[in-house]
């Protein structure tokens, strides 16, 4: 059986789908089990940085610089450099929040679905609705609690210069967020930093590895199934290969018993009848030379011999010789003939049957 066959059998066999919603709940029970473990390890904490965009560099000297918060100034940028550095908890990913009056905010009711359903809804908006574009802007949205939804637009080149300043820092930028006041809200972008590089890759590992896991289960189980059901079909071959066998030797077995009960009723009859054969060369071999037999009868019991002969009161005792018959009378008085002036007999006699097989009429004792 060829590799791709043994795949299609496995991917097609009944017990695999029946192993699928097996293996999606074993795998929620290895996912909510490596938490526990995961959960029981010291865990390292890591806080990003969170800081909020101020335009302009007016008002912010370096002796008086909050390091919550950026401008145009490069020297907030290296105080968050430094304070980076002195909190070890802390990384070099920045993540840079907008305050709303450097945003455009439109206020309006949306339908309530999905984020992503909403994501195309709204880009669709402002790319026919608005002058705005993803070359010149970029927006987000957040859900109100009085169930309408704010869209926050930002200039493009705002974002890119809080980058150009992020980078003369030596900072790593990892969002772009609105300040959304408590307010969850979807960042603007979001760019690639070595620790989501590092977490991707974990976790895509994690997945190889649970696939792996996962196809060496399954296909542990399918090769197992595989395997039996071939040994099954064997034993069906087997077994109807051996019924074929049973049925051709009792055919013969019949035909065989056929044959003996055939040999029975042929040993039957002739010991119920005499052979005609049998009998006259028998009788005639007893006869003397000067007599001769002009006719015989014979039947189931007996029968008669009639004929002429010179002595026709010897003969008796010459066929009472033959153990085969008994019972040796003349059945009418012996006549002499006027020609020959032979004696004419008329001898009738019985058959003389062995103790295995009784006369007939006669129960075997």
């Amino acid at each position: 059986m060829g590799y791709v066959e043994l795949l299609d059998r496995l991917r097609y066999a009944p017990i695999t789908q029946d192993l699928l919603p097996i293996g999606s709940w074993w795998l929620g029970e290895l996912r909510q089990l490596w938490r526990d473990i995961c959960s029981r390890f010291p865990q390292k904490s890591r806080n990003d940085l969170r800081v909020t965009y101020v335009s302009g560099s007016e008002g912010q000297q370096s002796e008086t610089i909050d390091p919550g918060v950026v401008s145009d100034n490069a020297a907030s940028w290296s105080a968050l450099k430094v304070s980076a550095k002195d909190d070890s908890r802390r990384t070099d990913e920045v993540i840079v929040c907008f305050p709303d009056d450097l945003c455009l905010v439109r206020t309006g009711i949306y339908p309530d679905v999905a984020p992503a359903e909403l994501d195309n809804i709204i880009s669709l908006e402002i790319g026919t609705t608005t002058p705005f574009s993803a070359t010149n802007a970029a927006w987000t949205w957040r859900r109100r609690d009085d169930g309408k939804t704010d869209v926050v637009i930002v200039k493009r080149e705002t974002l890119d210069l809080v980058r150009s300043h992020a980078e003369a820092a030596g900072l790593v930028l990892k969002e772009f967020r609105p300040e959304a006041d408590g307010q969850a809200a979807p960042p603007f972008e979001v760019y690639e930093t070595p620790t989501t590089r590092r977490e991707r890759f974990w976790q895509k590992i994690n997945t190889v590895l649970v696939l792996a896991l996962t196809t060496l289960i399954i296909t542990f189980y399918g090769v197992s199934y595989v395997q039996k059901s071939q040994v099954l079909a064997e034993l069906k071959a087997s077994i109807a290969e051996k019924t074929n066998e049973a049925r051709t030797l009792r055919a013969a077995l019949n035909a065989k018993q056929k044959e003996a009960d055939a040999a029975r009723a042929l040993n039957a009859l002739k010991n119920d009848r005499a052979s005609v054969v049998e009998s006259w060369a028998r009788i005639t071999r007893l006869l003397p030379s000067n007599a001769w037999a002009s006719e015989l009868t014979l039947d189931k019991s007996g029968g008669t011999i009639v004929g002429f002969t010179g002595n026709a009161a010897s003969l008796i005792e010459l066929l009472e010789r033959d153990q085969a018959l008994r019972n040796v009378t003349f059945k009418t008085a012996v006549r002499i003939d006027p020609h020959s002036k032979a004696e004419r007999f008329d001898i009738r006699f019985a058959h003389e049957y062995p103790a295995q097989f009784p006369a007939p009429g006669k129960t075997k004792p």
